[in-house]
């Protein structure tokens, strides 16, 4: 086969993130009684923020992890400790491990031919707790964390991580994520297999080689000769 290994995204792309979000942020704000219908969105214009600094470099990730909530915090007029909350929302969104239908399935048929490799960029605490939750699990070869090797997605360096000394062109990252997956792996030399969920048109620069609206699509294409 051409592929030697693939490179799976984990969250929006096997994992329904957004939905697992959706909880934790609802659970926390409950515990902290700034329950309302904009909460959500307030909290995601600052996390989003966040998650742009990162992609540029301009953050790390454990700073993320707090520094989202000194923001939000600090826009609420609250004086909670943003390190706390943050904490308990780790905890919080470390429950949540809901698969897209058919994801695990999918997981499943790549590795029964080909190693999977997880590479993500997420914070340690959730996505170790998350997986551990989850029975993909067992069917991922290793899993790349960024906050555990120091650099996140496009870095072309997590890619090499990831790797593990096989040849770009031998490897497949499947992801949604534009500036994460697209962006890193066409920096790090290795093929695209972009999970356009939404159908929407790639930034001038970027490149995928393929282009998949149903996740069960990449098989034909990790598994040609």
């Amino acid at each position: 086969m051409r592929y030697k290994r693939i490179l799976l995204d984990a969250d929006d792309t096997i994992f329904d993130f957004q939905a697992g979000n959706r909880v934790a942020v609802a659970e926390l704000m409950a515990e902290l009684g700034l329950s309302s219908p904009t909460i959500f969105d307030e909290y995601q214009a600052v996390n989003h923020a966040c998650w742009e600094a990162l992609e540029r470099g301009e953050m790390t990730q454990a700073e993320l992890h707090v520094e989202r909530f000194r923001r939000f915090l600090a826009m609420k007029d609250r004086k909670d400790d943003p390190r706390a909350v943050a904490e308990r929302f780790a905890e919080l969104l470390g429950r949540q491990a809901i698969p897209f239908p058919g994801a695990e399935g999918v997981v499943r048929a790549l590795s029964e031919r080909l190693p999977v490799t997880l590479l993500t960029n997420g914070i340690t605490v959730i996505q170790r707790a998350r997986l551990a939750r989850s029975s993909i699990r067992r069917w991922l070869d290793s899993v790349v964390i960024s906050q555990e090797v120091g650099v996140a997605k496009p870095d072309p360096r997590i890619f090499e991580i990831a790797l593990d000394g096989l040849n770009p062109r031998e490897a497949l990252m499947i992801g949604d994520g534009v500036r994460s997956d697209v962006a890193g792996a066409n920096r790090a030399g290795v093929d695209v297999c972009w999970y356009n969920l939404k159908g929407v048109a790639l930034p001038e620069g970027l490149r995928a080689e393929y282009e998949i609206r149903e996740l069960r699509d990449c098989l034909p294409i990790a598994f040609q000769p």
